[in-house]
């Protein structure tokens, strides 16, 4: 009677050490997100670079606070007003720049600059580790301190799509909070191995007033505070924890939810790396909101986008018929273009009516 216990012992043991095993895996591919950069985009078609779009830009690298810097292009955009606005593009997981060029059009035209951020773990990114959305905001809080002292008198526009969303709200949750309590936003020191050609981060269509304020800005000393204006914030396909994405990538790949994500959801909190619902950040967002979602996305789900949506101040939710999570704007052209636009010009031309009146 003892060999069909001891089967039995044995056979639950092989079942537990399985799930945790698929558990840790899940989670350590949420760390570890595949790279996405120069080969995919050729495999698959896209743009190499902005050239391609027939796009002025500059490859830069922006310090992160971290120990290594994130790279970037800094895109010159159509904008000839002194103070247009800058936006700031940031990727989903398992995704990069190279993504984020496919969003750049509809922005051309409001904004001085367009800049497209790889963020940790993330295409040519040196680090080796995803934050997953919980420490990504402060390497984003430093790339955005960095370009309001380079250009003091521009707001700031912050759009990320997935996962790159939650990182764009609680960025600008950061950038108001530092500001508000008087904390010195200290000046973030260019690092060594960055190229010899990047001392002014400028666009080719800078002009005179733009470029005495940059180089000036460059020789501040570290204590000095600019300020950072967020004129906006675009989510597009957010989700609102980890807990949508992950069994949604899991059914994906034909695996059980179940007990794998609880097991990577477990395993990722006491590594720090488990989000807090994003509605809850929204709640304190000052700057609009737009939210575009999918109605059928099968990594973020509608319900995520519309919790975000509501729980902001100034936020506005546009459902466009989608049934993939990549790119919303092919499911609708018309209904994501117009509602960007009007969303684009609802911030700028108060922008631009205030920075006149001065």
């Amino acid at each position: 009677m003892a060999q069909p216990w001891g089967l039995f012992i044995l056979f639950t043991l092989a079942i537990v050490l399985l799930c945790v095993w698929g558990g840790v895996m899940t989670a350590l591919q949420a760390l570890r997100p595949p790279r996405k950069m120069f080969a995919w985009a050729l495999a698959t078609g896209r743009p190499k670079d902005p050239s391609d779009l027939g796009l002025r830009f500059d490859d830069v690298q922006y310090s992160s606070g971290q120990r290594h810097p994130c790279p970037a292009w800094r895109i010159t955009g159509d904008a000839q007003n002194t103070d247009a606005p800058i936006v700031v593009m940031l990727h989903g997981w398992g995704r990069s720049r190279w993504d984020s060029l496919t969003r750049v059009e509809p922005f051309r035209k409001v904004c001085s600059e367009i800049v497209l951020l790889d963020l940790p773990a993330h295409g040519e990114h040196a680090g080796a580790w995803s934050g997953v959305g919980t420490s990504e905001p402060q390497c984003v809080l430093h790339v955005l301190q960095e370009i309001a002292q380079q250009f003091p008198k521009r707001a700031l526009i912050l759009a990320g799509h997935s996962m790159g969303a939650g990182v764009a709200v609680r960025a600008a949750n950061l950038a108001n909070n530092k500001i508000d309590s008087g904390t010195v936003l200290r000046a973030i020191k260019k690092v060594d191995d960055m190229p010899a050609q990047s001392p002014p981060h400028l666009p080719h269509n800078v002009n005179s007033n733009d470029q005495a304020n940059s180089q000036a800005n460059h020789h501040l000393p570290s204590q000095t505070t600019r300020g950072i204006g967020i004129a906006g914030v675009i989510a597009f396909a957010p989700y609102s924890t980890l807990r949508s994405p992950i069994p949604a990538r899991l059914a994906l790949q034909n695996l059980p939810a179940w007990p794998f994500a609880p097991i990577a959801f477990l395993m990722l909190r006491m590594l720090g790396r488990m989000d807090a619902a994003l509605e809850i950040d929204t709640r304190t967002l000052r700057a609009p909101l737009l939210v575009i979602a999918g109605d059928r996305d099968p990594i973020s789900p509608l319900a995520d986008a519309r919790a975000i949506a509501n729980a902001a101040p100034h936020g506005t939710l546009v459902v466009v018929a989608y049934q993939r999570h990549d790119d919303l704007r092919g499911g609708d052209p018309k209904k994501f273009d117009d509602a960007l636009a009007e969303f684009l010009k609802s911030i700028t031309v108060p922008l631009a009516a205030t920075s006149g009146s001065l």
